[in-house]
């Protein structure tokens, strides 16, 4: 290779290993700062494989409907950032669970607080921004071992990258983004947590300049702003899907449906219409009567979830789909549904002593009596109901779970998992999932 370059050169070149590549003058001062060496720093190579294993697992919890939930002015699903740290602990599983456990409750903690403190929605953009503000930087605290300035840097350049806009989540643009879009965010989260490594201008008006400042630009002068201190509240009062597929403003409305399905099928002759009482926030994210074109459409509709319940007593994800049988039922009995807001629900929602999710469901008859009222306050997932959702959790687990492993398997893992010690290495929990 040398005398290629130069017949009469006497300088060895040497290559750098594929892992060293990347390094420059800017690159070791960086390690000389934090005292470190390469090895705590990230590839491009590792990152690209970050970002797609990040992508990869958030895309899959949306898509299966193992996400949680978390309603406040924001509405959130904190599980979009799993896929963020579990791709970086399966490619560096030496760390122990706590260390694991422990960027989970951060990230958490900092999308759920700044759902409580801030509605981007209400401006038109999406909560994803705030998977990739929380995902990005608590990865950024794992690759620079907590350096303050590469996270402040990370911060920095989140806030100046932009943000999604809400539109394909609401008719008429509903589509299947919604289950990829945390995907997204989470993998350029990574990206510019990495890019942050490396030394640049920490923008320090970035938030709060009068003219070209995020909260200018995007929040109307309204401040970005956690709702309540970061600690671990917000995973300890996290909501689950449990029960059905559904829009989680909308769980407690088809529990309702359900327990009145025997009285409809009973008196379906005598029913004028079908009123449901709900909160603002269902009224303008779920409630829609206009016409629906795909199964996103359908599990964003709280008259078309509804009407399933009163039909079949059971909505899965086969009730959303074009090719189901009874999707002409659904549509002209939900014709009959009248939605109508409950001041009182809707002060409940957002105490945040209470964060209820109240839904009443009632008919009215052709004589202009009306029927028991059915109200459910927090749906089955709620904290207030943790009991009863455990064992329904499980199952959940189980039935899962076995479309991969045998039923005893998943069974085992459950009981495993539940027992692993937080001191052990990463690795045990690979291991505990791993076909070997």
């Amino acid at each position: 290779m040398n005398r290629k370059l130069n017949s009469n050169i006497e300088t060895i070149f040497l290559m750098s290993d594929v892992e060293n590549q990347i390094i420059s003058s800017k690159f070791v001062k960086e390690i000389v700062k934090l005292k470190g060496d390469i090895k705590k720093f990230t590839t491009k190579s590792t990152i690209k494989s970050l970002k797609e294993k990040a992508r990869f697992f958030s895309v899959l919890t949306r898509w299966f409907d193992y996400n949680d939930t978390f309603l406040a002015k924001e509405w959130a699903h904190p599980s979009d950032n799993i896929g963020t740290i579990f791709s970086y602990f399966i490619e560096n599983n030496n760390f122990k669970v706590s260390t694991f456990i422990d960027s989970l409750i951060k990230m958490y903690e900092i999308q759920g607080c700044l759902a409580l403190g801030t509605s981007l929605n209400k401006k038109g953009y999406d909560h994803v921004f705030y998977v990739k503000l929380a995902s990005a930087s608590v990865f950024s605290s794992l690759i620079s071992n907590n350096y303050s300035e590469i996270s402040k840097r990370t911060v920095n350049n989140m806030l100046l990258d932009g943000r999604s806009l809400r539109a394909y989540r609401h008719e008429p643009n509903v589509g299947k983004r919604k289950s990829w879009a945390a995907g997204d965010a989470v993998s350029r989260g990574i990206e510019l947590a990495s890019i942050s490594e490396f030394e640049d201008e920490i923008y320090s008006e970035i938030q709060k300049d009068e003219n070209w400042g995020f909260e200018k630009v995007f929040l109307n002068g309204e401040n970005l702003s956690f709702g309540k201190d970061l600690n671990d509240w917000v995973i300890e009062n996290v909501l689950f899907k449990v029960l059905y597929p559904a829009e989680f403003h909308g769980q407690s409305a088809i529990e309702a449906s359900v327990k009145l399905s025997d009285l409809y099928k009973e008196r379906e002759q005598e029913i004028e219409g079908i009123i449901i009482e709900t909160h603002e926030p269902a009224i303008r994210i779920i409630s829609n009567k206009d016409k629906l074109k795909n199964a996103s459409d359908r599990d964003h509709s709280l008259e078309f979830m509804v009407a399933a319940g009163l039909l079949f007593k059971e909505v899965n994800s086969k009730t959303y789909e074009d090719n189901f049988s009874g999707l002409k039922q659904i549509e002209n009995l939900r014709r009959k549904i009248k939605v109508q807001e409950n001041k009182e629900f809707t002060e409940n929602y957002y105490d945040i002593s209470k964060r209820h999710i109240a839904n009443t469901v009632y008919f009215e008859y052709n004589d202009g009596s009306f029927s028991k009222k059915e109200t459910v306050e927090t749906p089955i997932g709620h904290p207030n109901r943790r009991e009863e959702a455990e064992p329904l959790l499980k199952q959940k687990f189980i039935n899962n779970m076995s479309s991969h492993f045998p039923e005893e398997r998943a069974k085992d893992i459950w009981e495993k998992i539940l027992l692993i010690d937080v001191d052990s290495e990463f690795k045990e929990v690979i291991k505990l999932l791993s076909n070997d």
